[in-house]
């Protein structure tokens, strides 16, 4: 075995677990937080990195500790030698799911975490009796937090993440349909680009992230007038359509399955409105975790479009 040698055998590796924590929360009382660490003692071992690295490594600016150049430089190298740690003293090697008692989580949006949620219970059910998932709606501003600080396994959507130290994998391509209620007044199984524009619409608000063009459309070619409901979320749309004379426009998949539970007309757009693409993402330190792996492979196998790139 190789002894190390130099600076490396100098340096205390619990010391890496906190340049790790202030790197992802920011902020010297939050990593201590989420590591059961005083504030002072954090400080403390801040300063010892400093010592060691001969830098500053965090600033304290308006928005919290912001890291240096030689910080950003250590940090995927940091976060290789944490991962190695974790893979020699936790990972098993070999993932048991009829045995396992753990417990998965994603983030999505509403309408992904719908679609999932009853295919993955169905299978845990069947295969994995033993595991439990948790499912959590996905914020513009908290799927990246919620992966780096490990309080998710995935994130599944259209989310704007293409940075290390995150991996992807393509699941499956989405454009929109719209849906009426079955008696609709106007709307009998067909739609026109006049019927559409004319007709009252529902708008939801706030639009989830990878919605964009989505949302742009329908602010851009539907009078301020017509919107006659706005609503927090896709799924509104099982409580609100069947009462409702209002079109609502959304991603086929969902659009399907509403369509198919409360007997909706479902419709295809008069319009090109660009699609999304929807993926798994998960960070780099839960990479070769076996159990990881096997969550987001069965996420594939539920989702995904065997027809489209399942690149990882």
């Amino acid at each position: 075995m190789t002894t190390p040698s130099g600076p490396a055998a100098s340096l205390d590796l619990r010391l890496l677990v906190v340049f790790d924590a202030v790197l992802r929360k920011g902020s010297l009382t939050l990593a201590g937080d989420s590591l059961s660490m005083s504030q002072p003692l954090v400080s403390q071992s801040l300063g010892k990195l400093r010592r060691h690295f001969g830098d500053p490594l965090f600033v304290r600016t308006s928005t919290g500790m912001s890291p240096t150049p030689r910080a950003r430089e250590l940090a995927p190298k940091i976060a290789a030698v944490l991962q190695l740690m974790q893979d020699a003293l936790e990972n098993p090697e070999h993932f048991d799911p009829q045995t396992s008692q753990r417990t998965f989580s994603f983030i999505g949006t509403d309408v992904g975490v719908a679609l999932l949620l009853p295919r993955l219970l169905q299978y845990m059910a069947m295969h994995a009796p033993g595991i439990l998932v948790r499912a959590t709606c996905a914020t513009k501003a908290g799927v990246e937090s919620a992966l780096e600080d490990g309080e998710v396994d995935l994130a599944v959507g259209s989310f704007a993440i293409s940075r290390s130290p995150f991996y992807q994998r393509r699941l499956y391509y989405s454009d929109y349909v719209c849906l009426a209620r079955r008696d609709h007044p106007v709307i009998r199984g067909t739609l026109t680009r006049d019927s559409y524009l004319s007709s009252p619409h529902a708008l939801v608000t706030p639009m989830p992230a990878g919605y964009e063009a989505l949302e742009q459309f329908l602010l851009n070619s539907i009078p301020a007038a017509r919107f006659a409901v706005t609503v927090p979320n896709f799924l509104s749309v099982l409580t609100t359509l069947p009462s409702s004379d209002a079109l609502f426009t959304l991603p086929r998949r969902a659009g399907i399955q509403v369509g198919q539970l409360v007997g909706a007309q479902v419709l295809e757009l008069p319009f090109e409105v660009a699609g999304f693409l929807v993926r798994q993402f998960w960070h780099e330190r839960f990479h070769k975790d076996p159990a990881n792996r096997w969550f987001r492979d069965l996420v594939y196998e539920l989702l995904a479009d065997p027809h489209g790139d399942s690149g990882e």
